[in-house]
């Protein structure tokens, strides 16, 4: 009998060791299987959240995908040669391009008719072979960014471009005010080689905004008037005589002071008359600069004096899609 106890006893603790080890290796497999789901739950959790995302945001209605189909093939309606030039020659107007058919600068050719497929849709082409664009470089870049932007038709398609530069001689009024401020320029010049000035005393600078057309001294104008010095003294000029010779370093009827006798002087004409139809300041070291009106501040500079400027000429390809009718 006492030995069936200790047998007894002795199975008890194996028992109850064997159910203890049972019961971690459970609680080890259930803890590992859970460390081995949380990446998908929150793989899950993240697609929950996207999807729900997408399902606050309204669905389009179906007048509303019906109007932009309607959009999208009003767009790709076919478009008669006639049409298509008027709008290219609008495009060219707006950005400055002279379409005048005197001038030459804007050429539009016949256009061809093709048809080709894209992305199996079978489409029409009006293909513009050529257009010809001369003008300004800003002008010209204008009109050909309109064109690869497709802003004005988006089925409008820029499929080749070339561009050079070309040297024109200016002609009527822009010739003419390129004229006399070459001619001021160089009378300013001759003035001061003339009077043996290393710079002008006392310019009509930039730096005091006012402006001239006045070359010399206007009877008709109360007060001096000069370009390009209004206010250098004959006494400063050097004259040492008993006369009266006129103040400044003018362009027109300025009186010179003759340096082998200070007490004499001779009048010069640097420019041919006493007023220019354009305004002009003069700086220290006989720059230049010539403006529309007298007040420099506000007026508009002319920068160039060149008999010839550059202009930028292109020619450009362009087609346009159509849908088939």
């Amino acid at each position: 009998m006492e030995r069936i106890k200790t047998l007894l006893a002795r199975y008890s603790q194996t028992a109850f060791l064997f159910f203890m080890g049972l019961i971690l290796i459970i609680y080890l497999a259930l803890g590992t299987l859970y460390l081995q789901q949380a990446p998908q739950q929150r793989q899950l959790q993240d697609q929950i959240t996207k999807l729900n995302m997408i399902l606050r945001n309204p669905l389009p209605s179906v007048d509303a995908l019906k109007a932009e189909y309607d959009a999208v093939n009003h767009k790709l309606a076919p478009m008669a040669d006639s049409d298509a030039i008027a709008m290219l020659v609008s495009l060219a107007q707006k950005s400055g391009i002279d379409i005048t058919e005197g001038s030459g600068k804007f050429q539009v050719p016949v256009a061809s008719h093709s048809s080709t497929t894209v992305g199996g849709d079978s489409y029409q082409l009006l293909s513009f072979r050529g257009i010809y664009i001369q003008g300004d470089r800003d002008k010209v870049m204008a009109f050909i960014s309109v064109l690869d932007s497709g802003t004005r038709l988006e089925n409008m398609v820029l499929t080749s471009l070339t561009t050079d530069e070309l040297e024109v001689v200016t002609t009527g009024e822009e010739a003419a005010r390129r004229e006399e401020f070459r001619s001021v320029i160089a009378a300013v010049a001759t003035m001061m080689k003339d009077n043996a000035l290393p710079g002008i005393p006392n310019p009509m600078s930039f730096s005091g905004r006012k402006a001239s057309n006045h070359m010399g001294d206007d009877p008709d104008v109360p007060g001096f008037e000069g370009f390009p010095d209004i206010t250098t003294t004959a006494a400063d000029k050097g004259y040492t005589g008993n006369a009266t010779p006129k103040n400044g370093y003018l362009l027109y009827q300025n009186d010179k002071i003759s340096s082998d006798n200070t007490t004499l002087y001779t009048t010069v004409d640097y420019f041919p008359t006493l007023t220019t139809t354009y305004y002009y300041t003069a700086e220290k070291d006989g720059t230049v600069r010539q403006w529309s009106g007298p007040n420099a501040a506000v007026a508009t500079e002319y920068p160039d004096s060149k008999p010839t400027k550059i202009e930028v000429r292109a020619s450009v390809d362009v087609d346009i899609y159509f849908k088939p009718r």
